[in-house]
């Protein structure tokens, strides 16, 4: 669903409009709300039932969800219906038959899905696979096009390069930091008592609706002051704030309480750090997307965009793992420096990316032509 919502939020505003990477800030807001409670309820409902609850939470919501939007979907005209539907040479029957058959594959698809969460062999496969096709296939498309069709294809595919990256790093959350929470950070945060990892699974939504709009109305004050820093220059500060939010990760190995266990103050501000570069690149990575796609590839580069951070998350698992304490039944000590010493080369690393971002800015704004 996120490609094609997405989508349909850029397509609320005309080519130009300075208000859409504020307006997706917005959007941005507001699907954090369903993180927010999707990720502390996860947290409680698997402490106090099971797992398996917990996770149907997740299939309750999203019918909840698709409710709503069924009700509300005529308000918004026909932002978010195929091109097949404005076409007058179509048939009505015909387009009910095309709209089943899309039914019908999204059922299909279901065991493929299925078997490649039970079989993470076959999930090794398909990431070696579809990754490389699809960018067989944007290549083949900026055959197709303009010069400046292929060039802003080109800007964009960078963009989604560098995002790859950035979930790489911010994604330790379902991994390194969850289980670095669990294990190494104490329960007191400015004096109230909380599940380590219900703040790991729920501050970071929480942070992003509070600050969310905030950061769109800063864009747009800038953009009336002629300030508004480019979109590769929102992307390279995203890598900075997560830089700075690693090393704050890292200076919890210097918070230790009588326990021997890390502050969750320190481990909650480095959240906020990281949604800072969160709302920096997230928001903003999905409106350029809308900006330099052709028409006709919105909802393709779309996908990608979400494709991107499916391989971040890949990438996280392995990055993660690699932090684990080489030794058997380590201590929570070494456990803390071991987990510690690898966010100081994340930090280190989303560092070096922001600025290399930055430094290669004027290359890929010539590349995006007049795309602001």
């Amino acid at each position: 669903f996120k490609p094609n919502i997405s989508t349909m939020v850029g397509a609320l505003y005309k080519e130009g409009d300075p208000r859409r990477d504020a307006g997706f800030s917005l959007f941005y807001s507001g699907i954090n709300i369903g993180a927010l409670l999707g990720g502390y309820l996860c947290i409680k409902v698997a402490n106090e039932y099971t797992w398996n609850a917990a996770f149907s939470l997740a299939g309750i919501f999203m019918v909840f969800g698709l409710a709503i939007f069924s009700f509300t979907q005529k308000t918004l005209g026909p932002i978010g219906l195929s091109p097949m539907h404005a076409s007058p040479l179509i048939s009505k029957g015909r387009k009910k038959l095309y709209e089943y058959m899309v039914y019908a594959g999204g059922l299909l698809v279901i065991p493929f899905i299925l078997l490649l969460i039970r079989n993470s062999d076959y999930s090794d496969l398909f990431m070696y696979i579809v990754g490389p096709c699809t960018v067989i296939y944007i290549i083949y498309e900026m055959t197709r096009g303009t010069w400046d069709e292929a060039k802003k294809l080109i800007a964009a595919m960078i963009f989604i390069i560098f995002s790859i990256f950035f979930w790489a790093f911010f994604e330790q959350s379902g991994g390194s930091l969850s289980l670095y929470a669990r294990y190494s950070v104490n329960n007191q945060v400015m004096g109230m008592t909380f599940d380590p990892n219900e703040i790991n699974n729920a501050v970071n939504a929480l942070f992003v609706i509070i600050f969310s709009p905030l950061v769109g109305l800063i864009w747009l004050w800038l953009n009336k002051r002629k300030l508004e820093p480019n979109t590769v220059v929102k992307f390279g500060l995203g890598f900075l704030f997560l830089g700075l939010a690693f090393y704050v990760f890292y200076l919890t190995r210097f918070s230790l309480d009588g326990s021997g266990k890390a502050s969750l103050n320190v481990f909650t501000l480095a959240y906020l750090v990281v949604t800072i570069g969160e709302l920096c690149l997230s928001p903003i990575g999905l409106s350029i997307m809308t900006k330099l796609s052709p028409k006709r590839l919105v909802g393709v580069m779309m996908g990608m965009w979400f494709l991107a951070s499916a391989y971040g998350q890949y990438a996280a698992g392995i990055l993660g793992a690699g932090m684990v304490s080489p030794k058997e039944n380590a201590s929570l000590s070494d456990s803390i420096f071991s987990y510690t010493q690898g966010y100081y080369q994340l930090a280190v690393y989303a560092a070096i990316s922001g600025i290399l971002l930055i430094i290669i800015s004027p290359l890929v704004r010539k590349l995006m032509g007049e795309v602001k």
